[in-house]
């Protein structure tokens, strides 16, 4: 029921401008500051930006409650919007190194609050893959499948069915959106710094440029000031990726990630938990920690 009430709730807004929107977010933020659902984020900032004050980590977790609660309000323009709209609040800048790359492009992105919309415009300019695990609500996940169809060919491929297929769609010149900087648990990943402390990082991106000769372009969305719609912005092409050292390549993806999440803060998803799978078995709950939170 309470899926049914929230899906209803996005088709009766999903027309309203964004700065509406955006209105309708900011009291149901304040209220997810002041609740458990701060944890995780209090917890993130508190490890990351050592730097800021109590009240700068504490404004900075509201921000991002609000961004990502905002987020989720925008997500009936992706599923009942029409193309049109959606090319009018999504643009590209330099997206020319994808379009002209002479190999096959992996788009490097970090979890802004705005993936739905960076992926939606993606898939309406280029001929798409991506790897995802599907959502554990299966009416979200059926509404998230349906609006990456009907907005561009995109083929979207469940991780658990392993790297071939994807390897498959790489090699056939669909443009990969992946974004890696999720715990995925210890099997197969390396501890790599993110803000300075050790993160459990997967070598995937590495391991899929070498096979398929692809081409690896950072990207990022961030939302455009006076609630005039987000941008996604392409970096130019890595040269030397991947070199001779795994470590140093997953540094260099960890770098650009924490330079985009620095660079736009309360966008950022420190909701998840990031830190949650320690290098050693006997470290503490990373997401348990006795001292009191910001």
């Amino acid at each position: 029921m309470g899926t049914r009430l929230l899906l209803g709730l996005l088709w009766l807004i999903h027309g309203l401008p964004l700065r509406v929107i955006a209105a309708l977010a900011i009291p149901l933020g304040f209220i997810a500051a002041q609740g458990r659902a701060r944890r995780t984020t209090a917890i993130n900032l508190h490890a990351c930006f050592p730097e800021m004050s109590h009240a700068q980590r504490q404004r900075l977790t509201r921000a991002h409650l609000t961004a990502l609660i905002r987020s989720v309000l925008e997500l009936g323009i992706l599923w009942w919007s029409p193309p049109a709209r959606i090319q009018r609040l999504v643009r590209f800048k330099n997206a020319h190194y994808a379009q002209n790359s002479d190999r096959p492009v992996i788009c490097l992105s970090p979890h802004m609050v705005g993936l739905e919309m960076q992926g939606a415009l993606i898939g309406m300019h280029f001929r798409g893959v991506g790897f995802f695990t599907p959502h554990k609500d299966p009416l979200i996940d059926q509404r998230l499948r349906a609006a990456r169809n009907r907005l561009g060919d995109v083929l979207m491929l469940e991780r658990k069915k392993g790297l071939r297929p994807l390897i498959r769609a790489i090699r056939d010149g669909r443009l990969l959106y992946f974004l890696p900087d999720m715990d995925f648990g210890e099997r197969d990943s390396h501890f790599v710094p993110f803000f300075g402390i050790p993160a459990a990082t997967v070598p995937t991106l590495p391991w899929l440029v070498r096979q398929c000769n692809a081409r690896v372009i950072p990207c990022a969305c961030h939302r455009l000031p006076n609630h005039e719609g987000y941008e996604v912005e392409f970096f130019p092409p890595w040269e030397d990726f991947p070199g001779a050292d795994l470590t140093q390549d997953l540094q260099r993806m960890n770098r650009f990630i924490e330079t985009m999440a620095r660079q736009y803060p309360e966008e950022y998803y420190w909701s998840h938990k990031r830190f949650r799978t320690r290098p050693s078995p006997a470290d503490p709950n990373f997401y348990r920690w006795p001292q009191p939170l910001d």
